[in-house]
């Protein structure tokens, strides 16, 4: 009996080791169905429970957006099992254990800037001819670009095929084709490769008759196809900003040479392969299928040296053009920038029709083995799916490619357009068309790009384990910011049913942001979820006894302190180089360092704050880290093993009361080894987990924080160029900058064309490094310590930006100013900040000043100026542009007047003051005096004030 029990349990094991399964392409297939048809282990009946939730959170140095993949049996030193790659826009390849995310360190990582070359950011496409991408507001992407098109992975040779871009010193874009290691990170024999090709043709950016890849110009976009020994890889371009061209690039797989090569448009323009990262598809013919976006269209389908734009094309392996469709209005299409282009082709699976759409929100059914190419009424059309109904030409687009799965005996296909509700459609193979009866989802996503990114799991075709998981963004529009993300899972049999999970039930399963047209990978029970929040997040069924009514806090992490060129040997100071609050202790920085203010080796950190523990328990603590790590919880030493070493990891105990609130501080030194930094607890029914940041609490300062509020100034009817005039129209103090006026406008002020200025002085907490977000819908600008951080003074949708600043005194009033512009349609403005001790929110009244810190106006700032009675009477900033305060430690009397004089004497500016408290600050607009120097008066209670102020332009 014992014998036939191990028997089996062999048999066992092993029918599920057989079952794993490798994901080594985007989509999982050349189909690019994102199905995987072999999922035993996840279901509607358990994912819809409190058994399945977020296990892991694997910690990279930048923001993802290339789907993660996974290779089964693999072995990496001494660990043997799954393994998942993921790579970043900072050109870094990291391989995590996929067995278990618990396990937070990277089995290796590797960043591949070649020495002299970095990671390009959007600030970095600029030209002295061809200006910058979207006139100057270029944000499709938010920092960094350097690997956005998904890899390709041969098993065989074990081999992982990925495109970086870089920039030199010098400004020089380059591309490159790296092979590397899938056991050790390294580079295989002849790689990196530069990526060099040319073209003969007469198209846009030719030299004599001969067109160059470019690389600055070409944007990487789409996932890499690994075919028959050939790696194929396309671009596009960032914002239509070139001149640019769709090229596909054959490159052999073992030699990395260029064995063939396709442009879309030789003698014509743009013609871009990005498809939203959907990589190019394999037919059952042994072709490939790509779809190109907008461009030089040529309507003479006799005529193959024309352009190809706004088409799904037919190539061969050679990369010969063989076929295409067309759209019937690909005019129209280009004219209005509603690329055909917008996704990539799926095909259905042991067919010839492939389904492919446009940003009219509509899917084309198309016969490979018989295109079309351009026809009159697309006639040779077998169907049309309408993915988004609504008759609009922005935000309906189709960004995320459809999907396919087989379950029981019926066929679906499914798509989530941007603004609508997901929709399943069931095909009929004898017809190869659909059924006019669909099925839809039931949230709606709000307007904005660019819908959902899906994937779909099943056990076989078992209906009733399909799911359909969507990755969608929160709120708001994605395409030129960062958004909150949503992960969501349906039966994929019945849509309308409504979703059995998403990552918003339960506090602890938070996404963090959305990672734009990025697709979830299953694969062995677990989802892996791409994020812009520099981690990837793993979903799985929770470990055995895991409680689901756990009541979890508010904190937002610890703060973070950094030291460079700090020993190990040396003590902490009480002046870090850098401070900020870090949500939680989980980072993989391998060669690099925390910020560019850190050295890269022999660094020091420290984390203090308060832990609040989910249950009354003895707590497991651990540490994962290289080199030198401590850690007290409660004012004991837990964990003491301040030496050099590799990646390792170390345990402490301690029992804890739900609740309460104790003193926690862990410290860290890198030396020259692979810098890695984790801390993670588990308890009776908690999972062993990186400390979320609801249970961590940063220690503030503690100020005198009494703020009152922003001086608010309002202009109505007032054009976008100028200066702002020199009466406001209104005036109030403003508790926060935090408005989203739709289609209106602030009280008394007219619906559009009008202006408004926000200023005062923000009241740091602690001393650091504070990020501020502005969001504005026209034009916005932001000073902080008088300083332009912020100017983005163009007229925009409601887009984000980002100013990081250190502010080192901490309790201190630095000078804020905030301007706007709205010039039509909606109007948003909006302010927020984060910093060493506080999470991302808008400043709270109480942290805003209409008055300086006393040390402020007691303070000359210009030695030139003669100033009287400066400890009575302050005129600041001075010199002044636009505006100057004016400071009167015993108040105004109502019916004072401030008068401004010019050196001839003459009167150039009065203001009647009302009433006030001792201390306020008046604000006196300056914007249309001419740079030179003037004398501000006050007669105040029979005394007489006076002050020279220097203006400036």
């Amino acid at each position: 009996m014992r014998k036939f029990i191990g028997l089996l349990l062999l048999l066992t094991f092993n029918n599920l080791f057989a079952q794993k399964i490798s994901v080594i392409t985007q989509h999982n297939n050349f189909k690019r169905t994102g199905w995987n048809d072999k999922e035993t282990i996840l279901n509607p009946t358990n994912v819809g429970s409190t058994d399945f939730g977020l296990i892991g959170s694997l910690s990279v140095d930048d923001q993802i957006y290339a789907q993660p993949l996974v290779v089964r049996q693999l072995t990496i030193g001494s660990f043997t099992g799954s393994v998942v790659f993921v790579a970043t826009v900072n050109n870094t390849v990291y391989a995590f254990n996929a067995d278990d995310p618990s396990y937070a360190a990277p089995l290796w990582q590797t960043n591949l800037n070649p020495n002299g070359q970095r990671s390009p950011d959007i600030f970095d496409l600029t030209d002295p001819v061809n200006g910058a991408p979207c006139g100057g507001n270029y944000r499709d992407f938010s920092g960094k670009f350097g690997i956005v098109g998904t890899p390709a992975i041969d098993t065989l040779a074990g081999t992982l095929y990925v495109v970086t871009k870089t920039i030199d010193n010098n400004g020089n874009f380059s591309h490159y084709l790296n092979a590397l290691n899938i056991a050790t990170g390294q580079h295989r024999t002849g790689s990196p490769k530069k990526i060099v090709a040319s073209v003969a043709g007469t198209g846009d950016g030719s030299v004599n008759g001969i067109l160059d890849y470019d690389a600055k110009y070409s944007n990487q976009r789409p996932a890499l196809l690994l075919y028959n020994n050939i790696v194929y890889v396309a671009s596009a371009s960032h914002c239509d900003w070139g001149p640019y061209h769709g090229w596909i690039l054959g490159y052999n797989a073992a030699t990395l040479n260029l064995s063939y090569t396709y442009n879309t448009t030789p003698n014509g323009w743009a013609g871009g392969v990005w498809m939203a990262g959907q990589g190019m598809s394999v037919g059952d013919d042994g072709n490939l299928y790509v779809v190109t976006g907008n461009g030089t269209t040529n309507p003479d389908n006799t005529d193959f040296s024309g352009g190809r734009s706004e088409s799904l094309i037919k190539l061969s392996p050679q990369l010969q053009l063989l076929d295409w469709f067309t759209p019937a209005n690909y005019q129209h299409l280009d004219d209005l920038d509603l690329d055909y282009g917008c996704d990539g082709a799926l095909i259905i699976p042991n067919s010839s029709i492939t389904i492919s759409g446009s940003k009219e929100g509509v899917s084309y059914v198309v016969d490979y083995n018989n295109m079309g190419k351009l026809t009159p009424g697309n006639t040779q059309v077998l169907d049309t799916l309408i993915f988004n109904p609504n008759a609009q030409q922005f935000y309906i687009h189709v960004h995320g490619s459809p999907i396919y799965a087989k379950l029981g005996t019926t066929e679906y296909v499914y798509a989530w357009a941007e603004s609508f509700k997901m929709r399943q459609f069931t095909f009929d193979r004898p017809t190869s068309t659909f059924d006019a009866n669909f099925k839809q989802g039931t949230r709606n996503l709000d307007d904005g790009m660019p819908g959902a990114m899906l994937s779909i799991s099943s056990n076989g075709n078992d209906a009733s384990s399909g799911i359909v998981w969507a990755s969608f963004p929160f709120s708001g529009n994605a395409n030129q910011q960062v958004r909150p993300e949503t992960l969501a899972a349906y039966r994929a049999d019945d849509i309308s049913t409504g979703e059995i999970w998403n990552s918003d039930m339960h506090p602890g399963d938070g996404l963090g942001n959305f990672a734009k047209f990025n697709p979830p990978t299953l694969a062995n029970g677990m989802l892996y979820a791409s994020t812009f929040s520099n981690q990837l997040k793993v979903y799985g069924l929770k470990c055995n006894g895991a409680l689901t009514n756990l009541v979890y806090g508010n904190g937002g992490g610890l703060k973070g302190e950094y030291f460079s060129n700090s020993s190990s040997a040396t003590a902490f100071t009480s002046s870090p180089d850098i401070a900020r609050l870090d949500p939680q202790v989980n980072f993989n920085w391998g060669s690099a360092s925390p910020d560019a203010a850190i050295s890269n080796d022999v660094f020091k950190a420290r984390w203090t704050g308060k832990i609040r523990p989910l249950t009354s328990d003895v707590y497991n603590f651990y540490t994962i880290a290289s080199d030198g790590i401590r850690l007290w919880v409660n004012n004991q030493l837990l964990i003491d093993s301040w030496t050099d070493k590799p990646i390792t990891t170390n345990t402490g105990n301690i029992a804890l009361v739900a609740g309460t609130d104790y003193d926690i501080r862990l410290e860290y030194y890198s030396n020259t080894a692979s810098a890695s930094c984790i801390f993670q607890w588990s308890a009776n029914g908690i999972c062993k987990q990186t400390i979320p940041a609801s249970q961590l609490y940063a220690s503030s300062a503690h100020c005198s924080s009494n703020g009152t509020g922003l001086l608010g100034s309002y202009f109505s009817n007032t054009a976008v160029g100028g200066t702002f005039p020199a009466t406001p129209t209104i005036t109030n103090i403003l508790t926060d900058v935090n408005f989203d006026w739709a289609g209106g406008s602030p009280a008394g002020i007219s619906t559009d064309n009008f202006k408004a200025r926000f200023s005062g002085y923000v009241q740091t907490l602690d001393a650091g490094t504070y990020s501020f977000y502005l969001t504005g819908d026209d034009g916005i600008r932001l000073w902080v310590d008088s300083v332009l951080v912020i100017d983005e003074w163009i007229d925009q949708g409601a887009t984000e930006y980002t100013a990081t600043v250190n502010l080192p005194k901490s309790c201190h009033k630095y000078a804020i100013k905030v301007e706007y512009y709205e010039n039509g349609g909606d109007a948003v403005c909006k302010l927020d900040w984060s910093g060493p001790t506080v999470a991302r929110q808008p400043i709270p009244l109480t942290q805003l000043y209409t008055q300086p810190d006393v040390d402020s106006v007691t303070t000359p700032i210009d030695t030139t100026i003669t100033y009287t009675n400066p400890a009575e009477f302050l005129v600041f900033p001075n010199p002044a542009r636009d505006h100057v305060g004016v400071y009167l430690k015993d108040g105004f009397n109502a019916g004072e007047i401030i008068s401004i004089y010019n050196m001839l004497g003459q009167k150039v500016s009065q203001t009647i003051l009302p009433g006030s408290n001792p201390g306020t600050l008046f604000t006196i607009p300056t914007a249309n005096l001419s740079t030179g120097v003037y004398v501000i008066k006050l007669l105040h209670s029979g005394k007489k004030y006076a002050v020279k102020l220097l203006v400036t332009r």
